[in-house]
């Protein structure tokens, strides 16, 4: 796609990492898109509505406040005809947040680690626009798979949860979740002998975007 297609073109770029924010919305600006950054989705449902722009493309997990799957799912009941673009740093939405469920079927999903030139952002853009949502699927059988409750307490583990946290989240025992827990970091092939620190390297891993989540009947 050419800059001159992308001309005049409207996006708003939601993440709550300013180099990434950075990054993102000056490489749309190159590509010829008059791009509005915002920080969080209170922040970019303010400039969708002002800008009324032709894309959204939003990471998904902003910390505190309204993830970008809520986000997502706003802009898609209020203003349907907005091409809308996932751009996370998780191979699959349950492991950014707890409610993956609202991401509109429509929306593009792209991982981070996997867009290695802008212009393949920008033809994500325009496919979000146009409605042309599928895409190549790269299979990638190396990397670990986790359940979706795995995924819950992978994120937890990020947030700092206790054991004891966790299981009062789950509504299990201390022994219980301990027992999750080697089975999870086991699932990631993480050594959990005595001197190792299996939370950190599960957090790490999770961190650089290196785990997905297991569908049912694969």
């Amino acid at each position: 796609m050419t800059e001159a297609e992308s001309h005049a073109l409207r996006v708003v770029v939601a993440d709550d990492d300013p180099f990434t924010l950075s990054l993102v919305s000056g490489g749309l600006e190159a590509q010829g898109f008059a791009v509005t950054s915002a920080t969080s989705a209170e922040e970019a449902l303010t400039a969708v509505a002002r800008v009324e722009p032709h894309a959204l493309v939003s990471d998904l997990n902003f910390g505190h406040g309204r993830t970008g799957a809520a986000l997502l799912d706003r802009v898609a009941a209020e203003f349907p005809w907005i091409g809308l673009v996932v751009l996370t740093s998780h191979r699959s939405p349950e492991l950014a947040v707890s409610d993956p469920e609202l991401i509109p079927a429509t929306a593009v999903y792209l991982v981070k680690s996997q867009v290695s030139r802008v212009d393949e952002l920008a033809e994500a853009v325009h496919r979000a626009i146009s409605g042309q949502i599928d895409a190549e699927v790269i299979r990638e059988d190396d990397v670990p798979t986790v359940t979706a409750a795995q995924a819950e307490v992978l994120r937890m583990l990020a947030e700092g949860a206790s054991t004891r946290a966790l299981a009062e989240h789950r509504g299990t025992t201390v022994r219980a979740v301990e027992t999750m827990l080697t089975r999870l970091f086991l699932a990631l092939g993480l050594d959990t002998g005595e001197n190792a620190s299996p939370r950190v390297a599960a957090v790490t891993l999770w961190q650089r975007g290196g785990i997905r989540v297991r569908r049912p009947g694969t």
